[in-house]
């Protein structure tokens, strides 16, 4: 089963398919960073709430893993699902979030 992973209300990263659940995920919008979700194919996205000033959650793609489909950008804050979505092919085993993260050199 394909997943997709998106923001949901204004708290919520969801998670649906392969890997399935929600992390909360609270005022990125302010934030350096937002949460950065790391997935067993190798694929690495930043996630945030508040895109371009408007209710519209943000991913950015870090690191594309052999998994990763695609990213569906979204610019309109009324939408039903008024977030990016990142797709992926079936396989996907887990992914973990981190809130806190720091890069190391």
């Amino acid at each position: 089963m394909a997943t997709k992973i998106f923001g949901l209300s204004d708290d919520l990263i969801e998670f649906r398919g392969d890997v399935k659940g929600e992390v909360g995920c609270y005022s990125t919008d302010d934030d350096k960073h937002g949460t950065l979700v790391i997935c067993s194919d190798g694929t690495i996205l930043e996630v945030k709430y508040g895109k371009g000033n408007l209710a519209i959650w943000w991913i950015s793609l870090l690191n594309k893993g052999q998994l990763f489909d695609e990213l569906i950008q979204c610019t309109n804050e009324d939408d039903d699902i008024y977030s990016d979505i990142a797709t992926f092919k079936d396989g996907l085993k887990f992914a973990y979030a981190a809130t806190e993260w720091q890069r190391v050199k």
